[in-house]
């Protein structure tokens, strides 16, 4: 059992030594630390600016700022003071500790101890109340007297509005705060009226009833480190020449939300919502051949289109219904067919110049490139779902490849897969898919930056075109991630559906760890098992050993108790014919026996009485033996034993020829 084991050990360490031979294992080569120029930023927390989420993730208008100008600056940031005021962050910039801070606006305070950049963008400072605040009224200045307002700390906004409400002819309490986390909390409980601060802020639940003073803001560094401030406006010249209106780009990206638009219906949508209910839905057709972006599963469109636009018709609260066209041909069928269709939601149009009548973008699709993972990077067979259309994405995107041709785009992946091409170009979400639910990991996927499709909704010239307005408001009332949550859904890997031979090809070192702990189970429980066994087997000779010796032990105790009984029988039976024989030569004495004879008797008489003695010592052992001895001292004649002795040993010799 043990040579088994140990054989068995030993073929499994060889299975895992040639799984670890073979396996592929990813090489990752240290790069060689480059010497860029470290600079410590001051990131302070402002909702919309400076944004940190709890993994540490950063965002906002600041950020991207930094970000873009990193393009034109060999630099390394070190971002210090997200738990820090605004007013820490002036003063630790003076003190040293850091050696930039942005958002800035020029004051004589600050330039006495500040050198200031290029400007990096305009803001204004806002008065907001909370949303659902009616008593303060936009524009008219005498439902502002006595607001609590509230300031941040360090800002030169508080001075601003002084002016401003000075001019305007309101009064006001001023609370100040050292975060705009507080001024908001404040805010929302009710302790404070408004909050008069910069635009950079991104207001929250927040309603703006009046802006003042609009400026430009800076980077600042400490006075004197023109260097710093050389290499700043350096990469904010090249922004400026490079990047077009970079700073319109950053505010709206940081600051545009639904708040600033009037997604509110008006009488008139709300009346062309009302003619769509459930008895009179809207007919809406989308591609059944493009999952995950959308797809026929038994008789129902699934997919993140079609998905999207329940979001946004219920928001709207339009009835609708789906059109489940099986194939592509029957989707283009139901293109052509303008009475049937009401509204096509996956409309890939590339300039605003079209008939239709159509919502905003609300898709931005990109292309990917799906190829097996030992892609060399020549393309000469490339799939296409359609070879008879001119300038096709694979004329762009594999000029001169032999075109295979698929029904479909599954198809078209699953050829490659399989090798019998070299690539396929499709939806970045649709090769996500693909790529995730393929259990082999043999494909890949490769994004590309251009070219990039945008997809609308065409309402049909037969439905009121108002209608694409109405959709165009809900889709701006969606959450900023929407498309992205969606496609999360269908493109996320799932490991339900994997089977056990799946899990395996997509955890190698996972299942060598789970077969090196198995076969070492396996051995403990082989070890085991032979040393039970061996155990148990000495166990039962000890058992037969012991057994065997009780049942000598019996024998020679019955043997023994044989003897005892023989020799105390023996004895009782010699005892009776020696008493004989002392009695009759004590009388043979009395009746006066010649010297010769009388010598003879007492020598017979001596040596009977020497054989009784013997006698009842073997009765004395046979006592001894049962247990029944009893001891009882007697005095003795020493001198009658010594001369019986003597003449008993001096006849004994006579016969022998010696003389004592």
């Amino acid at each position: 059992m043990i040579l088994r084991a140990k054989k068995y050990v030993a073929a499994l360490l060889v299975f895992v030594c040639v799984c670890m031979i073979f396996s592929p294992l990813t090489a990752y080569a240290a790069e060689d630390s480059s010497q860029h120029e470290t600079v410590k930023v001051g990131f302070f927390a402002m909702d919309g600016y400076h944004v940190m989420d709890e993994e540490g993730n950063r965002s906002g208008y600041g950020y991207d700022f930094l970000r873009l100008m990193a393009r034109y600056w060999d630099v390394d940031y070190e971002y210090v003071g997200y738990d820090k005021s605004w007013d820490d962050m002036q003063q630790m910039l003076e003190d040293g500790e850091i050696d930039m801070v942005t958002s800035p606006r020029k004051t004589p305070e600050r330039e006495e101890k500040f050198d200031f950049s290029r400007p990096i963008g305009t803001n204004n400072g806002i008065l907001t109340v909370r949303s659902d605040n009616s008593t303060i009224v936009d524009g008219n200045y005498s439902t502002y007297n006595g607001m609590r307002v509230a300031f941040l700390n360090g800002s030169s906004r508080d001075k601003e509005f002084a002016d401003f409400a000075d001019n305007k002819g309101f009064t006001y309490d001023p609370f100040y705060f050292d975060t705009t986390a507080e001024m908001e909390e404040a805010l929302q409980s009710g302790n404070v009226d408004a909050i008069a601060a910069t635009s950079m802020r991104k207001t929250n639940n927040e309603r703006i009833v009046d802006k003042f003073d609009s400026s430009d803001f800076y980077v600042i560094v400490k006075k004197g480190n023109t260097e710093l401030l050389d290499e700043i406006n350096y990469a904010i010249d090249q922004m400026n020449e490079v990047e077009g209106d970079w700073k319109t780009t950053l505010y709206n990206k940081n600051y545009e939300s639904i708040e600033t638009k009037n997604l509110e219906y008006t009488e008139k949508e709300k009346s062309i919502v009302s003619q769509y209910s459930k008895d009179n839905p809207l007919h809406v057709l989308c591609d059944p051949t493009r999952y995950p972006y959308s797809y026929n599963e038994n008789g129902e469109m699934k997919g993140i289109i079609p998905d999207y636009f329940r979001k946004i018709a219920d928001y709207a609260g339009i009835s609708y219904e789906f059109l489940t066209p099986a194939t592509r041909d029957e989707y283009i069928a139901y293109q052509k067919n303008k009475e049937t269709t009401d509204i096509s939601i996956d409309a890939r149009l590339e300039t605003d110049n079209y008939a239709e009548t159509v919502t905003a973008p609300f898709i931005t699709m990109q292309l990917a490139r799906v190829t097996r993972r030992d892609f060399d990077g020549k393309i000469n067979v490339v799939t296409t779902v359609d070879q008879t259309v001119s300038n096709s994405i694979e004329d762009a995107m594999a000029p001169g490849a032999e075109k295979l041709m698929c029904s479909t785009r599954q198809e078209m992946m699953e050829a490659v897969r399989k090798g019998k091409a070299d690539a396929a170009f499709v939806y970045y979400y649709m090769a996500q898919a693909f790529v995730n639910s393929d259990t082999t990991g043999t494909m890949t996927y490769t994004l590309l930056e251009q070219p990039t499709f945008t997809y609308r909704m065409v309402i049909s010239s037969t439905k009121n075109h108002a209608l694409a307005g109405i959709l165009t408001k809900a889709m701006y009332a969606m959450p900023q991630n929407l498309v992205e949550d969606l496609a999360a859904q269908y493109t996320t890997y799932k490991a339900t559906e994997l089977t056990f031979v799946d899990w395996i090809r997509l955890h190698p070192v996972v299942t060598v760890l789970v077969l090196l702990i198995f076969g070492w189970l396996l051995t403990a429980i082989a070890v085991t098992m032979v040393h039970l066994s061996a155990r148990k087997k000495a166990q039962k000779a000890a058992q037969e050993k012991a057994e065997e010796m009780a049942e000598l032990a019996e024998h020679a105790q019955a043997a023994n108790k044989a003897k005892t009984a023989f020799l105390s029988h023996m004895s009782h039976d010699m005892r009776t014919p020696m008493n004989a024989i002392i009695g009759f030569t004590s009388i043979a004495m009395k009746n006066n026996p010649s010297d010769k004879v009388k010598n003879c008797l007492e020598k017979i008489d001596e040596s009977s009485e020497y054989l009784l003695s013997l006698i009842n010592d073997v009765l004395d052992l046979t006592h001894i033996e049962s247990g029944k001895l009893k001891y009882d001292p007697v005095p003795a004649d020493v001198k009658k034993h010594y001369r019986f002795c003597i003449g008993y040993y001096k006849r004994l010799s006579y016969e022998q020829g010696y003389q004592l």
